[in-house]
């Protein structure tokens, strides 16, 4: 979709807006689904929203080969597709634990972090040759046929249902009250979603406005665009082996979450200051899998640190503030770029990136002194 607003309008402000639909109403409808997401039968609703999701995708496919795509249809049709995926988000974060035992959470919650950080940027270096190769209309058909066995699996998988006993009870907004306290009074949760936030929104953002730098910094258009989502890729597959020795513990998480902060800035800062397309590709890599670290570490940090009863609710906020952060980064880095030059602002984003990840880094050897001293429980 971001490409086809590029191509549509060659505006990296009007790119920006409909990535920024995408995400943002995680931002503003987040927590409420979140209250949802304790009180739903998780099964079905997983499925409607699947197939919701399937029939925005196949709608996208025949306006692209119709060729009667238009910027309001994207706009409506963005919207749509972020509405359901900010539904799906807290309701796909609580499937996890109830499927599978709790004596193997730890890494199941672990391993559907890493697939769905590492598909987010993968996804595109697919889409990035799918369009090249045979158009957008193809690659909006493939992506809603991969919603389809999603509602298969979904639908034959065991549910070891462990919910709220107060879930339907309170009201929605007592509700959201209490996942709210929880969170802002807890240091590991308020830390981890502070930094997972600001990364979004200065980092991510700009991720979203790859095809400004394929076509009007680089001049390598869609094939390009493909190159550069792909060494995404290599680095967020990289930083698996990286996750994959990490242990189950909401610490070691969060120090991931830091170290890809890091990384993350050096790749910004780098392609900000890239004169030739073969050094963006490995410094869009290093990004990519600091990108992931972040996602990775700060999503799972939460999961093996929440009350499993308020777990819908407090995994809303990651969602609302990492996707919210990247709706909002989408425009107004758009916006930015659009007044001025692209690299100038990757250079703005990576020292943000930067300063944050040291901030983060204080406050980790805080809480670390508040969890020796027993203030931290």
């Amino acid at each position: 979709m971001s490409w086809l607003a590029w191509s549509l309008t060659g505006s990296a402000l009007w790119t920006g807006v409909i990535a920024a639909l995408n995400f943002a109403p995680a931002f503003f409808l987040g927590p409420i689904f979140g209250v949802m997401a304790d009180r739903v039968d998780l099964r079905r609703t997983a499925m409607l929203l699947n197939l919701g999701q399937a029939a925005v995708s196949f709608l996208l496919m025949g306006l692209s080969y119709a060729d009667m795509m238009t910027l309001p249809w994207m706009v409506a049709l963005a919207g749509s597709m972020g509405i359901l995926g900010s539904a799906m988000t807290p309701i796909r974060l609580s499937l996890v634990p109830v499927i599978v035992p709790r004596a193997f959470m730890n890494r199941a919650v672990a391993y559907a972090a890493m697939n769905f950080n590492i598909s987010r940027l993968v996804g595109p270096a697919v889409g990035g040759v799918v369009i090249a190769t045979w158009g957008t209309g193809a690659a909006f058909m493939i992506n809603a046929i991969s919603y389809l066995p999603m509602v298969f699996v979904i639908s034959v998988v065991t549910i070891h249902m462990e919910r709220a006993p107060d879930a339907k009870s309170r009201r929605i907004w007592t509700s959201l009250v209490d996942g709210s306290n929880y969170a802002l009074n807890h240091p590991m949760i308020r830390s981890v979603l502070a930094l997972s936030c600001f990364v979004s929104l200065v980092a991510t953002g700009m991720v979203e406005l790859m095809p400004v730098f394929a076509e009007a910094v680089y001049d390598r258009g869609v094939t390009g665009l493909g190159m550069l989502a792909s060494s995404a890729g290599i680095g967020a597959v990289t930083s698996t082996f990286i996750l994959s020795r990490i242990s189950s513990d909401a610490i070691a998480y969060q120090r991931v979450t830091i170290l890809g902060a890091f990384a993350a800035a050096v790749g910004m800062t780098g392609l900000g200051f890239a004169p030739w397309y073969e050094l963006a590709v490995p410094l869009v890599a290093l990004t990519g899998g600091g990108l992931t670290l972040v996602g990775v570490g700060s999503q799972t940090a939460l999961q093996l640190t929440v009350d499993n009863r308020l777990r819908g609710r407090v995994m809303s906020f990651w969602s609302a503030t990492s996707f919210g952060g990247m709706a909002l980064g989408g425009t107004l880095l758009g916006a930015i770029s659009e007044a001025g030059d692209i690299q100038y602002t990757a250079r703005g984003s990576g020292v943000l990136i930067l300063c944050a990840a040291c901030v983060g880094l204080w406050r980790l050897y805080r809480i670390g002194a508040l969890a020796r001293s027993g203030a931290l429980r």
